[in-house]
């Protein structure tokens, strides 16, 4: 089944790649889907990291940011060497790039730690996914978004990607070495079961609260409604989304 703006985003493909060869670059596309098309960039056999594309249909127009493999330096240089340097400029959600501030009619959000995520799970069409973005001070360091491969997580629908969710975002603080993090969340057992105030009553709720218990890293958990305008948590429900597609 092709992705709502596949054609769109295949076209965009074929008119950079010559750009990038001509750069002495190597792409190969990594990932497609509805509004999104990841391209991997190698230079003499030895991988970048990968460029990502956010094509608006309404807008008829793209924007480029990086994903967490690929370095702040060498996407400035790509995007350099493609002459398209003046997108740098027009993406709110770009990795590295200040967040806007929220529409005038939604809550200012506050934050007391330097790193702070948002996460969300879904399900669709009986396969289950999560989704998360990783701030620092602001700025997007990382967005997550993966397909659930589990039976526990497809007998629980989305709630295994609201799980799964957090736990990523908080293996990603371990590796960059993040002793605390907000995350914002719009599925309230996600803190309960953490906190203990919901008992967990399943294998996959009790592995999780032990997993928090456990994992080294001090949370600070902040509630957002969903679909309210919050632009971060649209954008973990639509990395959730794309990563329960995965495959479909």
């Amino acid at each position: 089944m092709p992705y709502i703006c596949e054609n769109e985003l295949i076209s965009i493909y074929n008119s950079l790649e010559s750009k990038f060869i001509n750069a002495g670059l190597e792409p190969e596309i990594a990932l497609i889907r509805d509004y999104m098309l990841k391209i991997k960039v190698s230079e003499n056999d030895r991988a970048l990291g990968k460029l990502i594309i956010d094509y608006s249909p309404k807008k008829q127009s793209y924007n480029f940011r990086r994903d967490s493999d690929l370095s702040e330096e060498q996407f400035t240089r790509i995007i350099e060497l493609l002459g398209q340097s003046d997108k740098l400029k027009e993406k709110s959600g770009s990795v590295g790039k200040t967040i806007k501030k929220q529409k005038s009619n939604v809550p200012e959000i506050t934050v007391s730690t330097s790193y702070y995520a948002y996460v969300d799970g879904s399900f669709i069409e009986g396969s289950t996914g999560y989704g998360a973005v990783i701030l620092k001070e602001g700025k997007i360091a990382a967005e997550l978004s993966v397909k659930v491969d589990s039976e526990e997580a497809f007998a629980s629908r989305q709630v295994g990607g609201e799980i799964r969710a957090v736990i990523e975002v908080l293996e990603w603080c371990k590796k960059e070495k993040v002793k605390e993090i907000t995350i914002f969340y719009d599925f309230q057992n996600i803190e309960k079961w953490a906190t203990g105030e919901f008992r967990t009553n399943t294998p996959m709720t009790q592995a999780y609260k032990d997993y928090i218990d456990n994992c080294g890293i001090s949370i600070i958990w902040q509630k957002v409604d969903s679909h309210t305008g919050v632009e971060l948590n649209d954008r973990a429900d639509e990395l959730a989304k794309n990563g329960a597609r995965s495959n479909l």
